[in-house]
């Protein structure tokens, strides 16, 4: 609550900092804390604390076509299979060749990489947000530190609270959002994933953040936790 009471109080944010059902403790922002800026308000701010040490981080939920009792009988296989095919803890290493060169593609094109590499389908790309790849993206603007961090993870799950479940859908609270997501029935099991960038995320942020305190000194910007360090939305930060 305390997370969501500084960021109410950041400079040039419009209206209320709201907090989701599911709020947690997070880097400067709670984890569902929301908060919106003026990109004309001159005092407005951009904080990395909004998006936190794991960049990229998100949930993805896969439809098998698999029902309950197809997997009930191998779950103990199945849950060691996952751990025996999936890098997963502090320190886990990909299993995916990878290069500089090819890790700058990543950086770059996005889905388009993994979609060349044939580690997703086409039709992916209609779920993801702005089709699974940012056109501005820029690999220049990421340290090599960063890069040389995440060489070596692409393909891994990390540790904290990521992690890849099986699941299975007990009960349909909306049809119609099911049906979007080819859920017409209780029993199908489902893949939920929960990952991020792992250390070139955490690179990437620790960077930003150096550069937001020197921007915060320049322009005599106070927050209320060192956490929330940002920079005027109108800077060149």
């Amino acid at each position: 609550v305390k997370q969501v009471a500084n960021v109410a109080a950041l400079p040039g944010i419009v209206g209320r900092s709201i907090a989701l059902p599911d709020m947690h403790s997070g880097y400067g922002f709670s984890i569902g804390n929301v908060a919106a800026f003026d990109m004309d308000d001159p005092e407005a701010i951009v904080s990395p604390g909004g998006v936190g040490f794991d960049i990229n981080c998100g949930v993805r939920l896969l439809r098998t076509n698999l029902h309950e009792r197809d997997v009930a009988p191998i779950k103990e296989a199945l849950t060691q299979s996952l751990f025996d095919h999936i890098p997963v803890g502090v320190g886990s290493q990909g299993i995916i060749p990878n290069s500089m060169n090819s890790l700058e593609e990543v950086l770059e094109l996005g889905m388009d990489w993994s979609l060349r590499e044939g580690y997703s389908w086409a039709e992916d790309k209609d779920h993801a947000e702005e089709y699974g790849r940012m056109l501005t993206a820029d690999p220049s603007k990421v340290s090599a530190r960063a890069k040389k961090r995440g060489l070596p993870q692409l393909g891994t799950l990390g540790a904290g609270n990521h992690y890849a479940e099986i699941q299975v859908v007990d009960e349909i609270y909306n049809e119609r959002n099911a049906r979007a997501m080819g859920i017409e029935f209780p029993g199908p099991v489902c893949v939920m994933i929960h990952s991020g960038s792992r250390g070139l995320g955490h690179q990437v942020a620790s960077d930003a953040l150096l550069e937001m305190e020197k921007a915060m000194d320049r322009d005599g910007i106070a927050t209320n936790d060192k956490q929330l360090a940002c920079a005027r939305i109108t800077s060149d930060e």
